[in-house]
């Protein structure tokens, strides 16, 4: 056996199993073409060697890293306008093993999962490839973020390229954070401790982001990043506060500050409080930021994590369009990659979330889906907060498995204690067990810490119910209310308050919500989907769904 290390490619023919099923002789005809004028020639030309074909897919292997680069550009800017013929194409520098027979190697491996990540009609390239580029070679390529690739321990960092006619064929680049030292007051040792251990633990939470890059500016000379974050740590007395800003290099501009406080008698609550929060609203800002770079992409170009980015920021327009949308989106992804499971578990939140707007029961077909689409996404990313956090979401509400939701939320817990859906989680669990002073409590942590969120008034809505059912009717209306004046268009709010109105003997006030509410449209809204109600309370969905 004989090994060595070598630049490798694997291509891959994007729709090719669907163009199989619709139209055989086109897709062994578009084959044909790849191997005979618009793949392996141009491959040839460069030094590339075919290693092995797979219906669909190639790898070859480069002695020049920079040719590699250059065969796959070529190879994808010829096929910009092809009618059928659409790739993703892969490079890595990593270790091959070959014998008579066949080779091997965790390079081979490694090169086919960035292949999946690579935007149809464009290129993905690991960090250790493009080091090895001249300053020039590597300009054309875009940071693409860090991704967690399949048996890697770390997340690996990615660039990409796509064609981009009329422009420098570069485009789509992750927006990146430079976060600066924190000031802080009073200027004492105790204090500088706490204000840099407040921004190592940012700088760690917010790396753990997809769409986003964190550099640590007190460590290296960062020249190229989209934005500075500044904090600024104050301790008087008993209280403590954190602002964070975030601030546009382009024109020196904030775009984005928050503060957060918090008693200081116990120091680590302190950190854990105001971290939770200021974790949370920079999650819903780089959600926005890698939302916004790829407004102007087509969506038969998007990479599977930039579908999921798209998804998310049509997610948090909470509208059920924009969830119908989202759920489109990650129907793409999967068709590029039926294993991936982040996408797998975006789209059972989707469904989860549609049928709850609709006041509908799941069909059993789509039901039987969701479950297998989480346990695939269980078992390709077990470590994710969210995708159990999703699994227990569906277990209480599809499958009425309250002592395994209960598990799950203990699991999403340990993974990230900090992770603020969890209490979502919480009180759904709570509120189907009757517990709804329990109930109130955790939709209540959410409500509090969630004040940025774009689903602030879905928070309210299910605590409101919560309330309702516990017998706090005035709470109940204080927050149907407040969510009615976050979204002034959505019915179920208005029959919330009625509700509540009625139980205080205000029948007046009742019925005057009530007529405001005929008067809006009765198509579901996303904001008003309920909360997992116990049995003996789902006759109050009969009163708020859609219609009634």
């Amino acid at each position: 056996m004989r090994s060595r290390i070598t630049t490798l490619m694997v291509v891959d023919m994007v729709g090719y199993s669907s163009m199989m099923n619709t139209n055989q002789e086109a897709a062994i005809e578009a084959v044909r073409e790849l191997k005979h004028h618009q793949l392996e020639p141009v491959l040839s030309d460069f030094g590339g060697e075919v290693l092995k074909r797979m219906g669909d897919g190639w790898i070859v292997a480069f002695s020049s890293i920079s040719a590699a680069l250059d065969s796959a550009v070529k190879v994808q800017t010829n096929l910009y306008n092809h009618p059928t013929i659409k790739l993703r194409i892969g490079c890595h520098l990593g270790e091959i093993i070959e014998d008579d027979d066949d080779f091997y190697g965790a390079g081979v491996n490694i090169t086919q999962r960035i292949q999946t990540e690579a935007p149809p009609g464009g290129v993905m390239v690991s960090e250790d490839f493009c080091r090895q580029l001249s300053t020039e070679k590597a300009a054309v390529l875009s940071d693409a973020g860090a991704f967690n690739l399949k048996n890697i321990s770390q997340p690996v960092r990615l660039f990409q390229w796509r064609p981009a006619p009329g422009a420098k064929g570069k485009s789509g680049d992750v927006p990146s954070i430079a976060v600066r030292a924190f000031d802080y007051a009073p200027v004492d040792a105790e204090t500088e401790a706490l204000a840099g251990d407040l921004r190592d633990q940012l700088i760690v939470r917010t790396s753990r982001r997809k769409g986003v890059s964190v550099f640590d500016a007190s460590a290296k000379t960062v020249d190229e990043a989209t934005y500075d974050l500044r904090g600024r740590v104050r301790i008087a007395e008993r209280r403590g506060r954190l602002t964070v800003t975030l601030i546009s290099r382009t024109d020196a501009r904030p775009v984005w500050s928050q503060t957060y406080e918090a008693l200081t008698e116990d120091i680590f609550a302190f950190c854990d409080s105001v971290l939770e929060r200021a974790e949370g609203d920079l999650r819903l800002q780089t959600n926005a930021f890698d939302g916004d770079r790829l407004v102007g992409i087509a969506v038969e170009d998007l990479s599977i994590s930039e579908l999921r980015a798209r998804a998310a920021n049509d997610f948090y327009k909470v509208t059920m369009e924009s969830w119908e949308d989202g759920l489109a989106l990650m129907q793409r992804a999967i068709s590029l990659n039926p294993l991936d499971g982040m996408s797998l578990c975006m789209r059972v939140e989707a469904q989860l979330m549609l049928h709850g707007a609709r006041y509908e029961t799941m069909p059993e077909d789509i039901q039987k889906t969701c479950a297998e689409d989480l346990n695939t996404a269980v078992i390709q990313i077990p470590k994710s907060d969210y995708v159990i956090w999703i699994r227990g979401n569906f277990r209480l509400a599809v499958q009425e498995d309250v002592v395994g939701a209960r598990a799950d939320l203990k699991r999403s817990r340990q993974l990230n204690p900090a992770y603020l859906e969890n209490h979502e989680l919480e009180g759904q669990i709570l509120l189907r067990e009757s517990d709804f002073a329990g109930a109130d409590l955790a939709f209540s942590r959410l409500v509090e810490r969630g004040e940025q969120d774009p689903l602030q008034p879905y928070r309210l809505f299910m605590r409101g119910v919560a309330r309702y059912c516990g017998g706090n009717f005035e709470g109940a209306a204080q927050d149907a209310s407040a969510a009615y004046d976050l979204r002034p268009n959505e019915a179920g709010h208005l029959k919330l308050r009625a509700m509540a109105l009625t139980e205080m003997r205000l029948p007046e006030q009742a019925e005057a919500c009530l007529n405001a509410a005929k008067k809006l449209s009765q198509n579901p809204m996303m904001n008003t989907k309920p909360p997992v109600l116990p049995p003996d309370f789902r006759w109050v969905l009969d009163k708020l769904k859609p219609g009634a």
